[in-house]
């Protein structure tokens, strides 16, 4: 078929354009920036358009020529996206109907039971959305789905970030009473099984699918169960009757990467119950069949996730702060000497010269190191020959994991972190006799004990790896210098 997929660089969007190309169909998007699309494997892969979503001769000319449409845009990011929304549904029903589009195929929101007083407007939009696709002359398919989970989905992260951030700390996890609604997650590889399988519906099926995965939970146990495949502690939750959605907002903004604006009516909609009517989800599976293997369950899923695995895991356009939390820190130094000059003083690290830093830190961490029950320092293996960095190798309180000779060094933490630590040292020529050195330290914290130990260790971690980049350049050049005059 020739697919138009309008929303196609967001979160679900960028992971079905490569699924539709690989199962043989001509995709064209609609792109008011078409050369942001580089940044997609894809991207020369499919028929870019220029325009807008909201404006009717744009999604006209787009809809030129094509068999079906997958509408994904979903605006929920600032005041009046309900109206923006509403303006590209009339935008969609109109011009796929000018252009002799065969289907429609959106992606909603599962809704709460009818008579539900109060609904969230995010919620409202989404159902207005599919109601003008299925009131339009084109046979629509309007997926109703709950949370998707997979790296990068807003609502997965914040389930991500706040259950690492509260879990591993207190005993006691106090929640909003609203967190024991209950909600029915589906798995972003479901999802995109299920937007790829309604292209070929027949005509005649023009309405509304829940959709979901095949457990229930609540949004409590989202967290305990996310807690349980990431490995960490899982504290007695105890309910707190507060109704402070903007409060709550602030919280999820300011303990996620999940901005205030897209977390407030994520916030919002945790007032309703979200399970899908088995009928739809027993309706959709007897037309298009159910994914290989069947649904997925919600541990599954988050397993894929954590693992980044296939359409679970990471994307080019997935939203700043999406997957594990990381913190970095980096310095770099120009050099006067050669980038070989550089990379033979890597390569004596953990030696006789040390780590070219605070002298005794080392030896200190590593007691400590030992106290937690940890390996402490190990000292470096050296051979016959000259110093070799070999991957698996102890060097010092770290262990080698990657090695570009001349280029690269990578060190994963050896010591009883909580959390994970590597420290990556790099060197790039600039000239004939110059090059950048560029050392960079990262962590993943692991539960709340993460958080506060980097929090506490990063005024002195600061101090000794500034110290470290600035010897280790300085040391290279004075080496250089050495060389040079000795020929």
């Amino acid at each position: 078929m020739h697919v138009l997929v309008l929303g196609a660089t967001g979160y679900v969007g960028s992971r079905l354009v490569p699924r539709l190309l690989a199962a043989g169909h001509d995709v064209r998007v609609l792109a008011r920036t078409p050369g942001k699309l580089a940044a997609h494997p894809w991207g020369e892969a499919v028929d870019a358009v220029r325009g807008d979503a909201q404006h009717p001769a744009d999604v006209r000319r787009a809809c030129a020529g094509v068999d079906a449409v997958v509408h994904l845009v979903h605006a929920m990011d600032g005041p009046g996206y309900a109206d923006r929304d509403r303006t590209a549904a009339h935008a969609l029903a109109d011009g796929a109907a000018e252009a002799g589009v065969r289907r429609i195929v959106y992606l909603g929101g599962l809704q709460p039971e009818t008579g539900t007083r109060r609904v969230s407007q995010h919620l409202s939009s989404r159902r207005e959305v599919g109601d003008i696709l299925l009131a339009g002359p084109v046979p629509a398919a309007v997926l109703r789905a709950g949370i998707v989970v997979g790296t990068g989905s807003a609502s997965f992260e914040m389930i991500r970030h706040l259950t690492e951030t509260a879990m591993g700390g207190p005993l006691v996890l106090p929640l909003p009473d609203r967190a024991w609604n209950r909600i029915q997650p589906i798995a972003v590889d479901d999802v995109l099984y299920d937007l790829a399988g309604c292209l070929d519906l027949p005509a005649g099926v023009d309405r509304a699918f829940d959709v979901g995965g095949p457990d229930v939970h609540t949004y409590r146990s989202l967290m305990s169960e996310f807690a349980a495949e990431a490995g960490l502690l899982r504290p007695f939750p105890v309910p707190v009757p507060l109704s402070a959605p903007r409060l709550t907002a602030r919280a999820v903004a300011a303990l996620t990467p999940v901005g205030r604006g897209l977390a407030e009516p994520l916030v919002e909609s945790m007032r309703h119950e979200l399970v899908a009517d088995p009928d739809d989800l027993a309706a959709l599976d007897a037309l298009i069949g159910t994914p290989p293997g069947g649904r997925t369950p919600y541990r599954t899923a988050v397993r894929r996730a954590l693992d980044g695995v296939g359409a679970a895991g990471p994307g080019p356009s997935d939203p700043p702060g999406s997957g594990p939390l990381e913190w970095a820190t980096t310095d770099s130094h120009d050099v006067a000497a050669p980038a070989r000059a550089v990379w033979s003083v890597i390569e004596t690290l953990g030696g006789p010269h040390g780590w070219y830093t605070v002298p005794g830190v080392a030896t200190l961490t590593g007691h400590l190191d030992v106290l937690a029950g940890g390996p402490g320092v190990v000292p470096r293996r050296h051979g016959d020959g000259p110093p070799r960095l070999v991957p698996g190798e102890p060097l010092g309180r770290w262990t080698v994991e990657t090695v570009e000779p001349g280029r690269r060094l990578v060190l994963r933490a050896a010591d009883r972190l909580p959390g994970d630590a590597r420290l990556e040292l790099a060197v790039t020529p600039t000239d004939r006799l110059t090059s950048r050195y560029t050392q960079t330290l990262r962590f993943t914290p692991r539960g709340m004990a993460g958080r506060l130990g980097w929090l506490a260790a990063y005024p002195s971690q600061r101090f000794v790896f500034a110290v470290m980049a600035r010897t280790l350049a300085g040391v290279a050049e004075t080496r250089y210098r050495r060389d040079v005059r000795a020929l």
